[in-house]
């Protein structure tokens, strides 16, 4: 089993494996760590990477096959919205898309994503920071390929357009997440006491966006270039 080592210089105490999603295996070690002892780590994680591995060549595979043909259906606020191949092309009650290959239009589907965003996200984060008393001196929609949200030293919050895939309920936690960082800029126990307040049942959000990751590498919508 070939896997990929990486050694923290930092003070981690745990061996993190991770499968990317193109089946690669990463290892994220101490910094010290014995190579015999990664392996024995490694071995004892067999069964659960085999399986994890196989899942991805597996989702590679519908991946695959629907980038090859005009979508009939694309995510979209926890759900997933029809496509009509009529002009003129954007998003109104449906998706309206030229005919193609679901690869051929990615970069119409990001300007599209993008403007959903802009008219969805915005008003939302400045109305969760007017109930939480917050003040934010902007809010920008950007297309962070890791990142759901950051938020400057200046207040300024930014989201990605990838998260207007997600339910409301993950939106409204990214947003309060960013929001909270307007007062602890890390992620001390102080600010995960104040997300709680807000959002009791975050951890259980946390994993509901790995799932909207999924989705939006199954429709080839995860890693698109820039197309401004």
């Amino acid at each position: 089993m070939e896997y990929e080592i990486i050694r923290s210089k930092k003070r981690r105490k745990l061996v993190q494996t991770r499968i990317t999603p193109d089946g690669r295996i990463q290892v994220y070690v101490p910094y010290n760590l014995p190579e015999s002892e990664i392996d024995r780590i490694i071995e004892k994680r067999s069964d659960w990477i085999d399986r994890t591995v196989q899942a991805h060549v597996s989702e590679d595979l519908i991946r695959n096959e629907m980038l090859c043909i005009p979508p009939q259906e694309l995510p979209l606020l926890g759900a997933v919205k029809p496509v009509k191949f009529e002009k003129p092309y954007g998003f109104r009650d449906c998706f309206y898309l030229p005919e193609k290959p679901l690869k051929d239009l990615l970069p119409i589907l990001q300007r599209i994503y993008r403007d959903i965003a802009r008219r969805t996200l915005v008003p939302r984060t400045l109305l969760l920071a007017g109930r939480l008393g917050i003040s934010v001196s902007d809010v920008k929609i950007n297309s962070a390929r890791t990142r759901w949200g950051s938020c400057s030293s200046r207040h300024v919050i930014n989201l990605s357009w990838k998260l207007i895939a997600a339910s409301q309920e993950l939106i409204d936690y990214v947003i309060v997440h960013e929001l909270c960082h307007t007062c602890y800029m890390d992620h001390s126990q102080e600010f995960w006491t104040m997300v709680q307040q807000v959002i009791p049942d975050y951890k259980q959000r946390i994993e509901g966006l790995k799932e909207v990751s999924k989705v939006l590498y199954r429709y080839g919508l995860d890693n698109i270039p820039n197309s401004r």
